[in-house]
């Protein structure tokens, strides 16, 4: 009895979320070119990766935080990252290419704000600076720079958001699982 009812929350509790790290270690590393749609399951708009040894002493080699790659904005221009079906944004490392510069952000769902930064966070060449924002349930993220000029990202940390589908199946499976309990326990 009390093993299928352990199955059926571990289940459920597996549905809700998967968090991912993406450290775009596992690419090239050419700055020439732009990151490709589907990257990790993500559209992404004006980003390249480089690699950390490709300009020492900038903001691309002080900010790397996972190995050996850093993404970064292609031409100092807005970046948008998006993923169909949504997605949650907890944060990233960020530092700046060249010069202080500061960044906002925006997370819209199916073309509509959701969520904007009040402030705007000062980043600098020297290290590697956390930025959360833990927002839920954007499809779209919106990179601002106050400067113009590239910055790198790396670690951007995420969660996905479940499909309906997938939480529907699983409330016919716990209500089926329910009604059988419950035939098992009638006299």
């Amino acid at each position: 009895m009390k093993k299928p009812f352990l199955a059926l929350l571990l289940a459920l509790c597996s549905t809700f979320a998967y968090a991912g790290v993406i450290g775009f270690d596992d690419l090239a590393g050419d700055d020439s070119v732009h990151l490709a749609n589907g990257y990790q399951g993500f559209d992404w708009t004006n980003v390249g990766v480089v690699s950390a040894d490709a300009w020492p002493g900038s903001g691309y080699a002080n900010g790397v935080v996972s190995f050996a790659n850093v993404a970064f904005n292609h031409g100092g221009a807005a970046v948008t990252i998006s993923k169909a079906g949504g997605f949650d944004f907890i944060g990233a490392f960020f530092t700046s290419a060249w010069y202080d510069q500061e960044l906002s952000f925006e997370g819209s769902r199916a073309g509509q704000l959701l969520f904007s930064t009040e402030v705007s966070w000062v980043i600098d060449t020297l290290a590697p600076q956390w930025i959360a924002l833990d927002w839920r349930g954007i499809d779209t993220l919106t990179i601002y720079n106050s400067s113009g000029t590239p910055w790198a990202m790396d670690d951007f940390t995420f969660a996905e958001v479940p499909e309906p589908g997938t939480l529907a199946l699983l409330g016919v499976a716990a209500a089926g699982w329910m009604a059988a309990r419950r035939r098992r326990r009638a006299p």
